[in-house]
């Protein structure tokens, strides 16, 4: 991900038009949720010194300082598709895992498994993952007075084995709810305020529907904006998760599902792009868990799949927006509703007033934008259950093996159709596109050499050494 864009986002939402919210009242609906999954066995908790911070997400963007430059995803609670893991981190992109132990410790060392750096004895961890693969959090080991210690999360959040993973690659369904159980303080370790399983709807009461569904308030259509940190990404399609299936409904009732490009300026986020892609839900397709196979995150709940004919290639795009329209503003006679994060992160003033700081979006009739917040209509900092399934164009096969040149030992340059190496060592060049296929094998020498891709196609590429280190390249 280019970084220094996301510090120029960083620093944008400072200068954004303060949010106005407005007199709505709502009543949080509790859903039923997966005790298998949310079950905190407290007596495993250890107490100790040693703690820190998991790294910042890509999610309540405005809420970020541009010094902590959040790169990693959350994920669904989706284990077919995530097997477990809470984080999805972007492949050779630097990820910060922050001390915040006690006693004042005097040493430090961390072992983190799937690393660059498998141990350090810094005080921060600051690690790349070049491997595609699905690994155990960091374990910190401090030295204070009081002895040393040692901290591995394991209970912010369970899931299959009660063990907390961070993913890399492959394909993922990021969300920007934070689906960390949310527990009880244990001595001086405390789960944090904003982890949540909270999920449920907001409903508006004497039959004016429900924030996130079918309303009374003249609200068309809701949505969620999305970052990703890594470039070469595709949508693959889009889990939307329900409060409940819908058991009433116009005949042929459907919803529109759309992705959009923002433009963010200094003083705004504007929906100025025509949709990349869209897709119908019909409210028929919906399906309660467990019903035909159907895997929702709640017990009670129901889940609509969008599976994209044409996968969207996100390279050069780390920001996107996704939108649902067509909901009833009938609730008496249609009850389809969002599922809905019911805590939502905290924020001071400062922080709500900013756009980016917010996950969700509503759009009235007759808008051409989504620039409200759901805190405008009495949702607080809620967040929408629509979560992006995504892939990894680098994890593909024949790609996700190669780890990424930081030695400079081996270096590509573009000129026009023209690709130029200076390599350390002699041997078997290849050049993948980002399915894995190999569109050029050759022998280079030792020193410089040039290649002319004149009947390649545009885009991305993956260009592989001898040493089994690489570079990424465009063609234009």
């Amino acid at each position: 991900m280019n970084k220094q864009l996301l510090v120029s986002l960083m620093a944008a939402v400072t200068s954004m038009s303060t949010i106005s919210a407005q007199d709505y009242s709502v009543t949080k609906l509790q859903s039923q949720p997966k005790e298998a999954e949310t079950k905190v066995p407290m007596t495993t908790y250890a107490i100790s010194d040693a703690h820190y911070a998991m790294p910042a997400v890509l999610a309540n963007l405005g809420t970020h300082s541009s010094e902590s430059i959040p790169v990693c995803n959350m994920l669904a609670r989706h284990k077919a598709i995530n097997e477990g893991a809470f984080l999805w981190a972007p492949l050779g992109t630097d990820v910060v895992y922050k001390d915040q132990s006690t006693g004042v410790p005097s040493a430090w060392s961390w072992s983190v498994p799937g690393g660059d750096n498998a141990t350090l004895t810094t005080q921060d961890a600051v690690v790349k993952y070049n491997k595609a693969g699905l690994y155990d959090m960091p374990t910190l080991t401090v030295t204070t007075a009081n002895g040393t210690s040692s901290f591995t999360p394991s209970m912010s959040m369970t899931s299959a084995g009660g063990n907390e993973k961070v993913k890399t690659g492959g394909i993922a369904e990021i969300t920007t709810i934070d689906m960390r159980v949310h527990g009880q303080a244990v001595g001086d370790y405390v789960i944090p305020e904003n982890a949540t399983y909270s999920l449920g709807a907001m409903s508006y009461g004497d039959g004016q529907g429900f924030l996130g569904g079918s309303n009374t308030k003249d609200i068309k259509g809701w949505g969620n904006l999305f970052m990703v940190g890594q470039d070469d990404t595709y949508l693959d399609g889009i889990n939307i998760y329900f409060y409940k299936k819908p058991t009433k409904y116009a005949e042929g009732a459907k919803l529109t599902v759309q992705v959009w490009l923002p433009t963010i300026t200094e003083s705004a986020m504007i929906l100025t792009s025509l949709p990349l892609n869209g897709a119908y839900l019909k409210y028929t397709d919906i399906k309660a868990d467990g019903e035909n196979g159907a895997w929702a995150l709640t017990y009670d709940g129901a889940v609509g799949n969008i599976v994209l004919d044409e996968p969207i290639d996100l390279y050069g795009k780390p920001y996107f927006f996704i939108s649902v329209e067509g909901f009833s503003n009938n609730p008496a006679n249609d009850d389809l509703c969002l599922l809905t994060d019911l805590m939502g992160k905290k924020m001071d003033e400062v922080e709500q007033s900013n756009l980016l700081s917010h996950n969700s979006f509503a759009r009235m009739n007759g808008e051409n934008d989504y620039m409200r917040p759901v805190a405008s209509y009495g949702g607080g900092n809620a967040t929408f259950a629509i979560c992006p399934v995504i892939r990894s164009a680098i994890s593909e096969a024949g790609i996700e093996s190669i780890a990424i040149d930081t030695d400079n030992e081996f270096e590509v340059m573009v000129a026009g159709s023209t690709i130029n190496i200076n390599s350390s060592v002699s041997g078997e060049l290849n050049i993948f596109d980002l399915t894995g296929k190999v569109i050029n094998s050759q022998q280079i020498t030792e020193g410089q050499s040039s290649i002319s891709l004149e009947n390649v196609a545009t885009g991305v590429y993956v260009v592989k050494g001898p040493r089994g280190n690489a570079q990424k390249i465009a063609i234009k």
